[in-house]
């Protein structure tokens, strides 16, 4: 009883930081929404009853590490097939990984220590959350599209996942705000129940609008579910490998196709082969290779598939001489264009290093090298729906996907109407990740009011509706194909995609300024009051 009354805010950090894991899909795909807000609140109710920062700063070090523990168990696991590195020496990276990966915590520790207004204090946790670079960025008001589609979240088109994540924090604060001095702060509680209210059906915020339709897609959506050996062994040039690769995605695409596809999608490196997508562009003679002529020529459709291009400017056998790229190729066997990933995933696909990134890729092999990307690039169908694509972990970037959105209405003055994010969850096995993954993605659907087509290897392959809802999906491991006939209506840009973070800024400076005003009436009413003699 005495040890753990010593170690007692120590493990209730801990718990703090497993509860908020919990807020996301782990084994089964299921979450709980509100755990994260629970253990959230718990680390600062422990955070509350010490007074040395150090002793502060270690309460966030085990609370960082209870959501490592619970959440991404799996990085052991990716460091063993990504980078080929065995026990113990994953295990024990992966437990170096859990120190920062939710650095803005141990920023917000000591932040918390210097203001004391709830609403400021919570806005900052918002920005530290956007402006601290994290590897897998899983926030704290995330969990609330477990709520969805039955709860339709109003203020996500407003101002993003960010609304909710203040949401959270400033919920979290205002209750253990309330334990202390043992005093209800009405105000708080009011935004709250008003924010709560927003969500009932039937006010302004909840209404809904009536959907014209206009764009309609017949899709076919490959999943080969194809091993890391066989698909490491293609890339390499084996022909076994090469073959089977081939044969699986010429029979998912062809095979019993009823209704005409406008679009056949592969998922994110598909194609084992280089591309020269430079040499492609400026060759009338260019020949489509067979698998791809094969399979346009028996569908009749469109062609977007994952691959590599070659980078032209770039002298180098394998330091960053290639991109991982989307392409999308016509009925013609004409490419139409291509997409290079510009986010690349830090250790997998480079080092974070800058000059000293040459040097070290001599010495650490394990990861692609892949160069960088520079160019928003804006597709169309044949029937000049206009789209824009993401590759694998790009899409968990709200700011990003705007960009790319708003880049792509600057090119062909038209607002893209849905999004492809080709992705390889492979490396991950049967994990919680793949689960996490489209959990996350579908907040940019709700955020930027867009379908998303998700295509990968080897799962989850779905449509991701604009209200979080999904078509059918096929799960991991599966090897099939999904066919699709989509109808949306047209889209236009949100608020959020307009004004970003910004948009919350404006929401809490009206809080802060009703909060203000509300403190000097207050305060001219305890001076005018008449003393009594």
């Amino acid at each position: 009883m005495i040890l753990f009354k010593k170690y007692r805010n120590n493990f209730f950090s801990l718990i703090g930081g497993a509860l908020y894991a919990l807020g996301f899909p782990l084994f089964n795909g299921s979450s709980i929404v509100i755990a994260p807000i629970v253990g959230f609140t718990l680390l600062n109710w422990v955070l509350d009853q010490e007074n040395s920062l150090k002793k502060k700063m270690y309460l966030a070090l085990n609370y960082s590490l209870g959501f490592y523990l619970m959440g991404f168990y799996w990085i052991p696991h990716l460091l063993k097939e990504f980078g080929g590195l065995f026990f113990p020496l994953n295990f024990l990276l992966g437990l170096l990984f859990s120190l920062v990966i939710i650095p803005h915590v141990y920023f917000f520790v000591w932040i918390k220590t210097k203001i004391n207004s709830l609403i400021v204090l919570s806005l900052i946790y918002v920005a530290l959350e956007q402006l601290i670079p994290q590897q897998f960025p899983a926030h704290l008001g995330h969990s609330f599209l477990f709520l969805t589609p039955a709860i339709k979240l109003v203020f996500a088109p407003l101002a993003g996942a960010l609304f909710y994540s203040f949401f959270a924090c400033f919920l979290s604060l205002t209750i253990v705000r309330h334990i202390q001095l043992r005093q209800k702060p009405i105000f708080n509680y009011s935004i709250i129940a008003l924010i709560i209210l927003a969500h009932l059906p039937g006010n302004f915020l909840n209404s809904q609008t009536e959907k014209k339709e206009s764009n309609k897609l017949n899709i076919r959506l490959v999943q080969p579910n194809i091993g890391n050996f066989i698909k490491l062994d293609s890339e390499k040039g084996g022909a076994l490998s090469i073959r089977s690769v081939f044969e699986s995605y010429y029979y998912l695409s062809t095979n019993n196709i009823v209704t005409p596809r406008d679009l056949i999608i592969w998922p994110e490196t598909a194609y084992p082969s280089l591309f020269f997508s430079d040499t492609i562009k400026n060759d009338p003679n260019y020949q489509l290779p067979p698998l791809l002529k094969e399979v346009i020529n028996k569908t009749q459709a469109e062609l977007f598939i994952g691959g590599y291009d070659s980078n032209s400017n770039f002298n180098s056998s394998s330091y960053q001489s290639d991109y991982n790229t989307a392409f999308h190729f016509g009925k013609l066997g004409q490419l139409k264009d291509v997409y290079h990933k510009m986010k690349l995933i830090p250790f997998g696909e480079g080092l974070p290093f800058g000059p000293l990134n040459p040097l070290l890729s001599k010495i650490i092999t394990n990861i692609s090298y892949f160069s960088e990307g520079t160019q928003y690039t804006g597709f169309k169908t044949e029937n000049n729906i206009p789209f824009v694509a993401v590759i694998c972990y790009e899409i968990l970037f709200p700011d990003f996907v705007a960009k790319m959105l708003n880049k792509q209405q600057d090119q062909n003055k038209q607002e893209s109407q849905f999004l492809i994010n080709l992705t390889n969850d492979s490396w991950y096995g049967d994990t919680a990740e793949p689960h996490q993954h489209l959990f996350l993605s579908k907040w940019r659907a709700i955020e930027f009011n867009l379908p998303i087509i998700r295509s990968t290897n080897t799962g989850i392959t779905t449509v991701i509706y604009p209200d979080g809802s999904e078509t059918e999906r096929l799960s991991v491991g599966e090897k099939t194909y999904l066919d699709l006939d989509l109808t949306f209506s047209k889209r236009e840009k949100t608020l959020y995609q307009k004004l970003g973070f910004f948009s919350l800024i404006i929401f809490v400076s009206i809080l802060c300024l009703i909060e203000l005003a509300l403190k000097r009436k207050s305060f001219f009413q305890q001076i005018m009051k008449p003393n009594k003699t």
